[in-house]
């Protein structure tokens, strides 16, 4: 597959000698277990030129094969809403790979501005998904790619909104890095490229920042330390579980 999207990267590297915005900036390793297995699951941040560079893989413990790998780019900026700005993450480009069976599948893709669009390009053993296709973008202000949801919550500031306002519905649009292969790797996740979502901070447990992501009925909880820095991640409906190493990992969520 032909993809520029590394080359954006490293234009992007170049243009920028200082981030313009050093927090939420930098390397964290955690365990991830699910059904299939057990995973060492690395995340990387990184803000250049008002752009926030995501990389995300998984490896499993086992073998220590590369499982699943994604490259993610979203733009830091402000839209305007009624009277006011507001800040807001905006979704560019993404570049995803994973190993099912031992199969390689890719997708790359890119923001349509004049079209209002996500342009997906597909590479997989299954013939009748490969090829490009363009996804319209649903009325919305607010948008965050599936690796990116930590991050974008918190430069978006619904993190910072739902503790001042917890009543308040804090609505986005999840873009699922995976698609089309979610329906391969999740339970009950539907063949959409973008899926509604709701923010709701449940309080703090055991001095964590806890808030739970609900989207197509299921709920993923994330918690955060005070400074916003991911401390752990479920997702019970699918089996996961994100801790940082060498956390004993409950048998279930409490």
């Amino acid at each position: 597959m032909k993809s520029g999207l590394l080359i954006l990267l490293f234009i992007l590297s170049s243009c920028a000698t200082k981030p313009e915005a050093p927090d939420r900036v930098g390397r964290a390793s955690y365990a991830f277990v699910d059904a299939s297995g057990k995973y060492s699951f690395d995340r990387e941040n990184k803000i250049v030129n008002k752009r926030l560079v995501s990389r995300v893989t998984l490896t499993d413990v086992k073998s220590r094969k590369l499982v699943e790998k994604s490259i993610t780019v979203s733009q830091i900026g402000t839209i305007k809403n009624k009277k006011s700005r507001i800040v807001t993450v905006r979704p560019m480009a993404s570049e995803f790979t994973v190993w099912l069976e031992g199969k390689k599948y890719s997708s790359v893709m890119r923001l349509d501005t004049k079209n209002k669009s996500m342009t997906v390009q597909v590479e997989s053993p299954d013939a009748k998904v490969n090829g490009t296709s363009q996804v319209a973008f649903p009325k919305g202000s607010y948008f965050c790619f599936y690796s990116q949801i930590p991050d974008c919550l918190y430069h978006n500031q619904f993190l910072q909104r739902s503790i001042k306002k917890p009543n308040e519905e804090l609505n986005f649009y999840v873009v699922w890095d995976a698609y089309p292969f979610i329906q391969e790797q999740y339970n009950g996740i539907g063949h959409k490229l973008f899926e509604r979502a709701q923010l709701k901070f449940e309080g703090e447990v055991k001095k964590n920042l806890r808030y739970m992501v609900e989207l197509e009925g299921q709920a993923i909880h994330y918690n955060f330390s005070e400074a916003f820095d991911l401390v752990n991640m479920s997702w019970i409906a699918q089996g996961i579980t994100v801790v940082p190493p060498g956390e004993e990992i409950p048998d279930e969520e409490q």
